[in-house]
């Protein structure tokens, strides 16, 4: 018969196991907690990411149903006309996947006038009002998609809703322009566009300068030439636009007098008019005599102020401009920049171009900046073309709101 030990009793044993069990089934409780924390503001963050995706496409909408509206309001001068493009060019975008529906009362048109901080005040014309009618506003709330609403994606019951709300507005304000084209007719404007000074195109290559002073610009190869056909391009694009901009033409040199010849310092060409033919008419005309004198930026920077407030044309709802050209440097006459300070205080913005290898960039930098506009850098004649091309493009509608 075999004897059997019996292991001796260890107190404590089993009171550790069952706090040992204890423990495990805390951990799992915790790590079961940790990760339901985690799913959930993992959910929490692509339901905000979502959201912001949302209302990024619901301002790309109401953005471009604004604009589309208030063109065809200029071009058609029918409120009926500008709410069915609302319609049309919203229901083309998508907001959370599902089109927008747009109606009437979403749409309202009326006037936005601005504000002597650059801001614009939009209020909605009625059938009485005599005001200009130049905008649109959009109103937007996620309603208006198909389907009434725009759900979340991950879990919506634990954030306690199915939906969210965004209410977003736009407001497309047709601004009427007035600009005036400044522009150098100094006696190098006859030269050509290479780097090197008293160089001259065509048959007058090669001749003595004193020669050439006196002669009239090459027709298609001297600056002027390329300064003309960029003012061409410049008024085809103008023309394009479904909103009239007026422009002005002012030029120029300095007082110079020698012999039969003759050139005043400044003078405005061409009053505000729609006429953009009439521009490139009048740039012709100063070529029939030869260009001469030097360059006093800050007087033709006064004759383009005084063209754009002439009592008998201004327009107080019109936004204006000065754009500015030079091919060299200035020779006289005050300091642009203090001159370009002072229309800026007079709500006119200005633009420059420097042209040639020759123009002073820094000058005209300091100017634009001044005068709260930008500068354009042309050495050559495609790049002439396309800085007033792309000023061109950017005068007309805005959004404001």
């Amino acid at each position: 018969m075999k004897n059997y030990r019996i292991p001796p009793f260890r107190k404590g044993s089993r009171s550790r196991s069952v706090h040992s069990r204890a423990r495990r089934g805390s951990i799992l409780l915790l790590a079961g907690a940790a990760f339901f924390t985690l799913v959930a503001l993992a959910g929490l963050s692509i339901n905000i990411a979502y959201m912001e995706l949302v209302r990024s496409e619901q301002r790309l909408a109401i953005d471009a149903s604004a604009k589309a509206a208030l063109v065809v309001l200029g071009q058609s001068q029918s409120s009926a006309q500008a709410r069915q493009a609302a319609r049309t060019i919203a229901a083309l975008h998508r907001i959370g996947g599902k089109p927008v529906l747009l109606t009437d009362s979403n749409i309202q048109i009326g006037t936005s006038i601005g504000n002597p901080n650059g801001t614009y005040t939009f209020s909605q014309s009625n059938s009485n009002s005599s005001v200009v009618t130049n905008s649109v506003r959009i109103q937007s709330n996620l309603s208006q998609v198909q389907g009434g609403s725009v759900p979340l994606i991950i879990l919506p019951s634990m954030m306690g809703l199915n939906s969210f709300v965004s209410e977003q507005s736009a407001v497309s304000t047709r601004i009427d322009m007035d600009v005036c084209l400044v522009v150098d007719r100094s006696g190098s404007m006859a030269w050509t566009l290479g780097s090197v000074p008293f160089t001259y195109p065509g048959n007058l290559a090669g001749k003595s300068p004193i020669q050439n002073y006196f002669q009239l610009p090459h027709p298609t190869l001297s600056r002027w030439a390329s300064l003309t056909s960029s003012v061409g391009v410049f008024s085809n694009v103008l023309n394009e636009a479904p909103i009239k901009t007026r422009v002005a033409l002012a030029s120029y040199s300095s007082n110079f007098t020698f012999g039969i010849w003759t050139s005043v310092v400044a003078s405005v060409d061409q009053k505000l008019t729609t006429n953009y033919t009439s521009l490139t008419q009048k740039l012709n005309t100063l070529a029939t005599q030869p260009l001469i004198g030097n360059t006093n930026i800050s007087a033709g920077l006064r004759e383009g102020v005084n063209a754009l407030t002439d009592p008998t044309l201004t327009r107080i709802t019109s936004c204006k401009s000065i754009i500015l050209l030079t091919d060299g440097i200035v020779t006289q006459g005050e300091d642009p920049v203090v001159l370009a300070t002072t229309a800026r205080e007079m709500n006119i913005r200005i633009h420059t171009i420097a042209f040639s290898a020759q123009a002073d960039v820094a000058l005209m930098q300091r100017v634009a900046q001044a005068g709260g506009g930008q500068c354009y850098v042309a050495p050559n004649a495609a790049s002439l073309e396309a800085a007033f091309r792309t000023i061109a493009a950017t005068l007309p509608n805005m959004l404001t709101e």
